[in-house]
């Protein structure tokens, strides 16, 4: 059913269009309708009493846009570094060809320092287009954190400032291989996540599409590259619950699984919503809201509720999910559940959808993820619980390895790696007590899974090398407030507070780079009319000094600040990638008349500079 008048469609038009794809509109309410596209007009009121899905205008134009064209990469090859101007950067593609490109850069200044072949390369990239990263982003504390799945990029999101009942959060995305920020969605509305709840972010399996709880409890994707604070598409169909809803976004990135998880119906609690683009809005309370009806005997319950974010197989045909005291394993296509069985709730679903580890009262034991029988009891200890124990999978080629983190309070505080082998103990080793701080914890394994990253009550992150037994690689401290650690691609761990992201590199302990996020700050030397136009852009170096980025390549800050500023900027390209600014020119003025006399381009930002340096 459509109820226009559309802004984007003329008369009678997606009616035509909507017919031409074989699709029956109605023109009157019932109880068989799919689903009711809302433009101007206003939606009958049987509509919310036979909870009927209701789309936005933009989910109706997504369905006739057609997708973007993919350009071909691969053109631009391997040119020979000293030639690089005569090379044909017209068929240059970022996503294929600029990181092998600097990949080889980086080794050739390893030998030789920056050299003509970079400056040209550097040229080259900023006539195509580039923006400067805007590191410092978030205003509010950081309660989600999210690697891509191929560890390229983590996701940081932060909720509304303290005391603040509405208004932002941020978005920012990192590269970690360079420990620098792409890109920055600095007004998301209503914040995002929720202090404490875990995987309020989540990436598609492609990378290229990334999926928030927002709003207190809307669910939405963006394009994590692109420009746009709003999202893509987004889906109201909780009943307004005061916090987030356990989801999950599938492989795919353009669906998710919305848990209701308050009703008392028959079956499991949630539903599988389109998140290809608008909004879509449903009223559970009057909508007969579980995947199907009633459950088949063998499970022994009358509805199951979701209360922790489920997990997609690959394929996205099951539902891995956890309520409190069970678990249960979903077929998408009948919206069934295939077992059930009581757990601890503690409790985590290894990568491959082999097992399901959980604490019970005598230790860690695992079940059969096929099944949900039991395969017996692999860490014997009673003394752990939810208040002192962390599950964490790894993967290590075909093979899955648990780690079973015990805080201060259990017996025997410490780490011990399980996996089908058997299992050791990491010795001497005393995690930092991380439980119920969400996304930040104690223990990353490494993308290989033959090493683990262990914060520590001393103060400390440990490199442990576990291919075998256990061996200690190296111990470096960390900040004071530190209390979550992720290991991404390249050799690079992420060391995260709720106000500040560090990046470091595994094998040395070499800090790349550090940002502490305190709040809403700017500079007092600038006037209004420049705080206003470099709103949210100031870089805050030590000592209270500022930095403010002027596109394309130059900035007003103390000169002699060079090396901090450009351990924390640089070019970003297409929102995806970075470009070293040593590798350039980038012209550092350290006063408004100063950077007035000397910018030669003609950005928006140079005009404003040049604007605010002329006197009154």
């Amino acid at each position: 059913m459509l109820c226009g008048p559309f802004r984007k469609f003329g008369t009678g038009e997606a009616e035509r269009l909507l017919a031409a794809a074989g699709v029956r509109v109605a023109r009157e309410v019932s109880a068989d309708l799919d689903a009711i596209f809302e433009g101007e007009g206003d939606v009958p009121n049987g509509a919310y009493a036979l909870g009927i899905p209701i789309f936005d205008e933009a989910s109706l134009l997504w369905l006739f846009e057609e997708p973007e064209p993919v350009p071909e990469t691969g053109l631009f090859g391997t040119p020979d570094l000293e030639r690089l101007a005569e090379a044909d950067w017209e068929v240059f593609v970022p996503e294929g060809d600029l990181l092998p490109l600097r990949a080889r850069l980086e080794a050739l200044e390893r030998e030789r320092g920056v050299t003509d072949a970079h400056r040209v390369a550097t040229r080259r990239i900023l006539e195509r287009g580039t923006t400067l990263s805007r590191p410092f982003g978030h205003e509010a504390e950081l309660v989600a954190f999210a690697l891509s799945p191929c560890g390229r990029y983590l996701a940081t999101g932060s909720w509304l400032m303290e005391g603040v009942l509405d208004g932002f959060g941020a978005l920012q995305v990192w590269e970690v291989a360079t420990g620098k920020c792409v890109n920055t969605l600095p007004e998301i509305d209503g914040g995002v996540g929720w202090p404490g709840e875990r995987r309020t972010i989540q990436w598609s399996a492609d990378a290229r599409h990334l999926g928030m709880a927002f709003r207190t409890n809307a669910v939405g994707v963006w394009d994590p590259f692109g420009e746009s604070c709003e999202p893509r598409a987004e889906a109201q169909v909780t009943d307004g619950s005061p916090r987030p809803p356990a989801w999950a976004l599938h492989p795919d990135g353009l669906r998710a699984f919305i848990s209701a998880g308050t009703h008392e119906r028959s079956g499991v609690q949630g539903c599988v919503v389109p998140m290809q683009a608008g909004t879509l809005f449903w009223l559970p309370e009057l909508h007969e809201y579980s995947f199907a009806g009633a459950l088949p005997p063998e499970i022994g319950r009358e509805e199951l509720r979701v209360e922790r974010p489920p997990l997609w197989s690959p394929d996205g045909g099951l539902l891995y999910c956890q309520e409190r005291g069970g678990a249960f394993v979903v077929d998408v296509v009948t919206g069934l559940p295939t077992w059930y069985a009581e757990t601890g709730w503690v409790a985590a679903w290894s990568p491959d959808g082999r097992y399901l580890a959980h604490v019970s009262g005598h230790g860690v034991e695992f079940l059969d993820a096929t099944n949900g029988r039991p395969m017996g009891l692999r860490v014997q200890d009673p003394s752990l619980d939810r208040s002192n124990t962390s599950l964490h999978w790894g993967t290590r080629g075909a093979e899955v390895r648990l780690a079973v983190v015990v805080s201060e309070g259990g017996a025997e505080p410490g780490v011990r790696i399980v996996d089908e082998r058997g299992g050791f103990r990491l010795p001497g080793a005393t995690p930092l007590d991380a439980i119920d701080k969400g996304d930040r914890e104690a223990w990353a394994w490494a993308p290989s899974g033959d090493r683990g990253a262990l914060l520590t009550a001393a103060g400390e992150v440990q490199i442990w090398d576990l291919a075998g037994s256990a061996r200690l690689e190296r111990a470096f401290s960390v900040p004071e407030g530190i209390d979550g650690v992720l290991w991404g691609s390249g050799e690079v761990i992420v060391l995260v507070s709720g106000h500040r992201v560090r990046f470091v590199r595994a094998d040395s302990g070499e800090v790349m780079s550090d940002y502490t996020f305190s709040g809403w700050e700017e500079p007092g030397d600038l006037d209004d009319d420049l705080l206003e136009h470099f709103f949210r852009r100031y870089v805050k170096l030590t000592g209270g000094a500022w930095c403010v980025p002027i596109e394309p390549s130059a900035a007003i800050a103390p000169p002699a600040r060079r090396d901090e500023i450009e351990s924390s900027l640089a070019w970003t390209v297409d929102h995806r990638f970075t470009w070293p600014l040593r590798w350039g020119r980038f012209d550092i003025w350290p006063d408004v008349p100063s950077a007035a006399a000397g910018l030669t381009s003609d950005s928006p930002d140079a005009r404003a500079v040049k604007e605010a340096a002329r006197p009154a």
